[in-house]
């Protein structure tokens, strides 16, 4: 029997299997209050090059008027401003000055661009929190590009840390869903990659920013109703121009990064697979800091050696594309450091979940297909789509 005919008898027993389990299986129901603590930006970025000073109640562009701050980033501060046009309420990002004469690559505003007209008609297109206006304003420390996008609720992030333990699979199968049609859009519409997909990167649709003081209360329904979509295309590349060196928070690292091969769409799909086994176990797949002090091993070492610990060795055609895979592999492909110290299958580690046991294969199958180590072989997010373990979920 060839393989992928043994690959669709599999797939096809898995999907009977899940729904004939789920149909008898009812998740208890839960609700959460999501609050965040009062956070600052440094006072220092604002100079030449740096944050511009934004006040509630300036209006911006005859248009924005500023409500609140929703949060901040290395290189920007955001806001809630009512745009008095329209008569809606909307995110406004002002960017460092430092990023208007930027020269390396960095083109977030073009991306948002490009994402906002190549499809409005795709699957995909509701999945990305999108452009609705953008300007350049020029203050005290310099010109700043302003980025308007639709107001988003609280993130996965918000929601995850909310819970005591894993996330209800109810509701990660929903955010699957929602972020795979997001990078379906992204990558096979826009040949975009995000290169940044975690948890705070994701946003809810119906129900306002959390904003501190004052904590926002979710039901199961509400949050099984929500559109979630994917945002921050900060860090994000066109195919045409991977202008970064380094991509990617540094747990949810794809292996051809690590080693310094060529890396595509497919980083993204690992980056999704990690982020989503965390929200089902409820702790990281992978921590590169693990036992570093000890070991005498490299951040970067430990992890590839969790990495093949866990989904087994390199193929010899990636490790011959790193730049950096001498670092790590011998001539033969084996780990220089740290080979044999970890051993465990995606099974075994979410079996400690709590989740139903008829629950826990599909879910590592549907895992073990983002989390392939060769990025030829790893299944892209149309492929992922298709997948048994998200039979019939909206």
């Amino acid at each position: 029997m060839s393989i992928p005919q043994v690959m669709s008898r599999l797939l096809s027993a898995i999907t009977k299997s899940v729904s004939r389990r789920m149909s008898s299986y009812s998740p208890p129901a839960f609700s959460i209050v999501v609050a965040r603590e009062k956070d600052r930006e440094p006072s220092q970025r604002y100079k030449l090059g740096g944050y511009h000073p934004v006040h509630v109640g300036d209006v911006y562009q005859e248009r924005y008027q500023v409500v609140q701050q929703l949060g901040w980033g290395q290189y920007s501060t955001v806001w809630l401003v009512d745009d008095l046009r329209e008569q809606r309420q909307a995110a406004m990002k002002v960017l460092v000055s430092d990023l208007s004469n930027d020269k390396t690559g960095w083109d977030e505003l073009g991306t948002l661009r490009a994402l906002r007209v190549q499809n409005p008609q795709a699957l995909g297109y509701r999945y990305i929190c999108h452009l609705l206006d953008d300007f350049v304003f020029q203050g005290p420390n310099g010109s700043h590009i302003c980025i308007v996008t639709e107001l988003m609720g609280p993130t996965a992030l918000d929601i995850f840390r909310c819970l005591t333990a894993a996330m209800p699979l109810s509701l990660v199968k929903r955010i699957s869903k929602h972020l795979l049609l997001a990078l379906q859009y992204m990558h096979d519409e826009c040949n975009i990659v995000h290169t940044d997909i975690k948890g705070d990167n994701i946003f809810m649709t119906g129900a306002p920013p959390p904003v501190a003081p004052i904590a926002v209360q979710l039901s199961q329904s509400e949050l099984m109703l929500a559109t979630f979509k994917l945002g921050d295309m900060g860090s994000a590349n066109k195919m045409s121009n991977r202008y970064a060196a380094l991509i990617q928070p540094e747990a949810l690292r794809s292996p051809e990064v690590i080693i310094g091969a060529e890396w595509d769409t497919k980083a993204d799909i690992w980056n999704f697979g990690c982020l989503m086994y965390e929200f089902a176990r409820g702790a990281k797949l992978f921590d590169p800091g693990w036992n570093v002090d000890q070991s005498g091993m490299s951040r970067s070492q430990t992890h590839l050696a969790q990495v093949v610990g866990l989904l087994g060795e390199f193929p010899q055609s990636l490790i011959q594309s790193g730049k950096y895979a001498k670092r790590y592999f011998s001539d033969e492909g084996h780990l220089l450091q740290g080979a044999g110290q970890y051993g465990i299958t995606l099974e075994d580690l979410l079996a400690r979940a709590g989740h139903p046991q008829e629950e826990i294969a599909p879910l590592a199958h549907f895992l073990s297909c983002a989390l392939t180590v060769d990025p030829r072989k790893r299944w892209a997010a149309t492929q992922l789509l298709q997948h048994p373990w998200l039979t019939n979920v909206d």
